[in-house]
């Protein structure tokens, strides 16, 4: 069971079950609903959250935005320093390290289809060693996703045009 595996017990359970469904919950409420003071919550609370297992994303819920997402699933040889790199990219949600042939996975989000795909194009295709690129588009999701993504970032001239990943600073320093 995951929480044996960290170390959970049922109190820590019903304050994650609370938080997932009710992420404004209080600490007053969190501490009647488990019959223990506030302040043993707010210890409760500072040793999940140290331990990285109670942790927020504030973002935007892709499912109720009119954006596109992207998975793009490939195979390279050094898969930290793709990744290291891409998260300077405005469209960057996520990625992650994978077992198997493609080991490589990742998010992007975009206005447009054509900016995902220039993306794709330029900072992947055109990266020594990246292979065997299969990109999904995200049709919908079961459960709110919500994305942290630094909207702030997109704002230079070269996010605003569809094709314009070839201008990026990001892509000129591309390895």
């Amino acid at each position: 069971m995951i929480q044996k595996r960290l170390g959970l017990d049922s109190k820590d359970v019903k304050i994650l079950t609370l938080y997932t469904t009710q992420p404004e919950i209080s600490q007053t409420e969190l501490a009647q609903a488990l019959g223990i003071s506030q302040p043993s919550v707010n210890a409760r609370l500072k040793k999940l959250r140290s331990r990285g297992i109670l942790a927020s994303t504030t973002g935007m819920d892709v499912s109720k935005t009119d954006v596109f997402m992207m998975r793009a699933d490939l195979a390279t040889p050094n898969p930290d320093q793709l990744l290291d790199r891409l998260k300077h990219c405005s469209f960057f949600v996520n990625g992650f390290t994978l077992s198997g042939t493609r080991n490589v996975s990742i998010l992007i989000m975009g206005y447009s289809l054509q900016k995902m795909e220039s993306i794709i194009d330029t900072h992947l295709r055109q990266v020594p060693g990246v292979k065997d690129i299969q990109t999904s588009v995200v049709v919908s999701s079961a459960k709110p996703y919500v994305c942290a993504l630094n909207l702030e970032n997109e704002q230079h001239e070269q996010c605003q045009n569809p094709t314009s990943c070839k201008d990026c600073p990001m892509h000129r320093s591309t390895p």
